[in-house]
């Protein structure tokens, strides 16, 4: 590969499943990237990636969640690989449009071909930890720039789902369950932040509260049960379990807050919508830097 490339000599593939806004979304894709190419439907995280791969002309490639708006200024940018390694999966973050996250969760993603294709997460994983997700056992730079906006509340279901995935990894150390009389003292200081933010804030926007409850209820799976596992290999174990919770959102928050403020000492928080408001206006700004600079 050559020392420096273009962001927009690269190749896009838009990676999508049964995301409610996930035509839109493509739409204005390709609007800012019309050579973007898309997977849809491929059952299984690390088989849609893999997918994206096989389509991908160039050796390092981006991926497009369905979920994700990009900002054109992403276009503009040029890598430089004596700053970052190119086999390792680049991850810029993307702001959270229910709770005001600013993080890699949901953000663009830059591959290498040969990296993507030869990793095994997920469905395909052969230890635990690749099977919870890929940032435990593929080699990323995570990245500190903010690039697109992570749009999960196209439904109530996706809110869930999108909630309760991120509920469970971040009640994770490194990958693993953490003993709950621990739980505390060993969830990472950065994460327990995201955590409370993602179980208490976005009362404000639709769908909201219903990420909320699945950051509770993923959250006291990991902890407290042995079923949230499964439920984060792939979407269609997630949608079994959204069915337990539709339109009791009130009623569950109330329950899951008391569960987790009793058994593992969390301060859960109900933010209204005012409230909601008021959290992610006093929230510092987000200043980017250089493409490649490193998360602090």
């Amino acid at each position: 590969m050559e020392d420096k490339v273009k962001i927009l000599d690269l190749d896009f593939v838009f990676i999508s499943y049964k995301e409610p806004k996930c035509e839109e979304h493509y739409a204005d894709l390709l609007n800012k990237v019309p050579w973007a190419k898309r997977v849809h439907g491929v059952k299984g995280f690390d088989n849609a990636h893999k997918a994206a791969a096989d389509l991908a002309e160039t050796d390092f490639f981006i991926s497009i969640d369905g979920d994700n708006l990009i900002d054109e200024s992403f276009l503009l940018q040029t890598l430089d690989w004596t700053k970052t390694n190119p086999k390792h999966v680049h991850r810029w973050r993307a702001k959270n449009v229910v709770n005001g996250l600013i993080y890699g969760n949901g953000g663009i993603v830059g591959w290498h071909k040969e990296t993507c294709l030869g990793m095994k997460t997920h469905e395909n994983a052969v230890d635990e930890k690749g099977k919870r997700d890929f940032c435990w056992t593929v080699p990323h730079a995570n990245l500190h720039n903010c690039y697109s906006t992570t749009i999960i509340n196209g439904s109530d279901k996706q809110a869930f789902i999108a909630g309760y995935r991120e509920g469970v990894k971040l009640s994770m150390n490194q990958g693993q369950p953490i003993d709950p009389k621990n739980f505390k003292k060993d969830v990472v200081p950065s994460n327990m932040v995201k955590l409370m933010t993602w179980m208490s804030v976005g009362a404000d926007v639709e769908c909201g509260k219903y990420a909320m409850l699945g950051a509770r209820v993923g959250c006291y799976d990991l902890a407290l049960t042995a079923t949230a596992e499964s439920c984060t290999l792939e979407l269609s174990e997630l949608e079994k379990n959204w069915e337990l919770w539709q339109d009791k959102v009130d009623t569950e928050l109330e329950v899951y807050k008391n569960s987790l403020t009793q058994r593992l000492g969390l301060n859960v928080v109900d933010l209204d919508a005012n409230s909601s408001k008021f959290f992610k206006f006093t929230q510092p700004t987000h200043i980017n830097r250089g493409v490649q600079d490193l998360e602090n």
